[in-house]
């Protein structure tokens, strides 16, 4: 089982274009099961799993989130951007497929 964290925010599903609230995953940071939002500073330093082992230089890093649209059920990936140790963005990265191939998730 892996550890990560959680960033609730609004996103346009590449799926099926419905706009909503979306849990994204996401493996950087002190990875604790914490929920942040656009905004948030993260928390770098603890006792746990670290991702990476110690805060990036200024505390900026951009990378990947995942995130299941909760209408159409279909996967996609999030490019997220932090600095000076505050998440500043979240975007759908179209450039990345999802896991789950279109229209075999289990609602319409």
């Amino acid at each position: 089982m892996s550890i990560y964290n959680h960033l609730l925010v609004t996103l346009r599903c590449p799926r099926c274009g419905r706009q909503s609230e979306v849990d994204t995953k996401f493996r950087f940071g002190l990875r604790d099961l914490t929920t942040y939002r656009l905004g948030g500073t993260l928390v770098w330093e603890g006792k746990g799993v670290r991702t990476p082992t110690h805060r990036p230089t200024g505390g900026d890093l951009d990378e990947d989130g995942y995130a299941v649209c909760p209408h159409c059920e279909n996967d996609f990936w999030v490019r997220i951007s932090v600095r000076n140790d505050v998440i500043v963005c979240a975007e759908v990265d179209a450039t990345r497929r999802g896991y789950i191939r279109q229209g075999l998730a289990t609602r319409p």
